[in-house]
C-alpha cells in the first residue's frame, strides 16, 4: 500500500513543480534564467548541486543530501565546500544605471561572497530569496534611495545568513577576498 508520503519522496524535479503547481515560466521567472533553461535541468540526469539547491530553494524547500549505507547507517551531508558553515552579514549598495548589488560578509573567517550588478528586478528576487519580509525589502529599497550602502537586517539587530542560503540566492565568491569591489 502506497502512502501520498511514499509517492512525494519518488517525485522528479518536473513532478515536483506540478505539485507544487507551478510551470516552467514560474521557476524560469523565480531564477531568473529561460524557460528553455528549466526544460534541460528537468530532463538531466546529471547536474550540479548548486542548480538543484537554486531549484528547490525556488520552490521553497531545502536541498538536504544523506548517505545511506548497506549496514543501515545514514549520515547527512550539511557541507560540499568551504562556505557551508559560515554566517554572513550582506549589504546592499547602488552601483550604477540603476543597478544594485549585495556583498556578504563572514561573522568569523572565510571568503566575502557577493553578487553580480542586478537590476530592480533581479535584486528584489534575490531579497525573496533570501526571505527578507516584503515590508523590508521596501525599507532597503527606500534607504537605497538615500544613501549608497545598507545592511540587510534591522536597524536594531544584525539579520545573518548561511552560506547555503546565500549561494543558492545567486552569490559567489568574490576571488578577491574583498566584497566591497567596484
Amino acid at each position: 500500500m502506497h502512502c501520498v508520503c511514499d509517492e512525494l519522496q519518488r517525485m522528479a524535479l518536473e513532478e515536483l513543480r506540478n505539485a507544487k503547481r507551478l510551470t516552467q515560466a514560474d521557476m524560469a521567472e523565480m531564477l531568473d534564467v529561460p524557460q528553455s533553461s528549466i526544460s534541460r535541468i528537468e530532463r538531466r540526469a546529471d547536474m550540479y548541486l548548486s542548480t538543484l539547491r537554486n531549484y528547490v530553494h525556488a520552490m521553497g524547500g531545502v536541498l538536504q543530501m544523506q548517505a545511506v549505507f548497506p549496514d543501515g547507517g545514514t549520515v547527512a551531508i550539511s557541507r560540499f565546500g568551504e562556505y557551508e558553515d559560515r554566517s554572513y552579514v550582506v549589504r546592499a549598495r547602488v552601483k550604477s544605471n540603476g543597478t544594485y548589488k549585495f556583498d556578504a560578509q563572514p561573522l568569523d573567517q572565510g571568503a566575502p561572497l557577493s553578487t553580480k550588478a542586478l537590476k530592480v528586478q533581479a535584486f528584489t528576487k534575490t531579497l525573496k530569496a533570501l526571505h527578507v519580509p516584503e515590508p523590508q525589502i521596501s525599507d532597503v529599497r527606500k534607504s537605497l534611495e538615500g544613501g549608497s550602502l545598507t545592511e540587510i537586517g534591522g536597524r536594531f539587530a544584525k539579520r545573518v545568513f548561511s552560506a547555503p542560503d546565500l549561494i543558492a540566492a545567486g552569490f559567489e565568491a568574490t576571488g578577491t577576498g574583498q566584497a566591497n569591489d567596484r
